[in-house]
């Protein structure tokens, strides 16, 4: 167990999503490489990130707007695993997964009922994809 900094959400409102960051996030939405979460972020890298977990869904929808349908999924693959397995991750009802979900109902497009079920299978995030209801 490590000690680490902590800031309070509130401090992080501003924070911009990179997107060299959430490219790099869908290269890791691979069943293998997802497995291997959190290994390939540094503990500072795991720290910094966490804050982005909880951002708002503007935020978020800003940031994945120019994304294609097929990144979107990806990162909502890697938004599911990455809160179960990254300790500090964990976002709840405020999870980039379910924003990311929403982008992809506006463009009337819907998660599968194959991936439905695998996001069921790999999170205890009972808000994900939708959200609270």
């Amino acid at each position: 167990m490590s000690v680490g900094n902590w800031t309070p959400d509130t401090q992080h409102t501003d924070t911009n999503i990179d997107a060299s960051w959430l490219a790099r996030c869908v290269s890791l939405s691979s069943d293998e490489d997802l497995a291997k979460l959190p290994a390939p972020f540094t503990e500072q890298e795991t720290q910094s990130y966490s804050a982005l977990m909880r951002l708002p869904c503007e935020t978020w929808t800003a940031a994945v707007k120019d994304l294609d349908n097929d990144a979107l999924i990806a990162l909502i693959r890697f938004f599911t695993v990455a809160e179960q397995r990254i300790s500090g991750w964990e976002a709840g009802a405020n999870s980039p997964a379910i924003w990311i979900n929403k982008v992809l109902k506006q463009r009337g497009e819907r998660l599968s009922t194959e991936q439905l079920r695998w996001i069921r299978a790999n999170t205890d995030n009972r808000f994900i994809p939708n959200g609270g209801l």
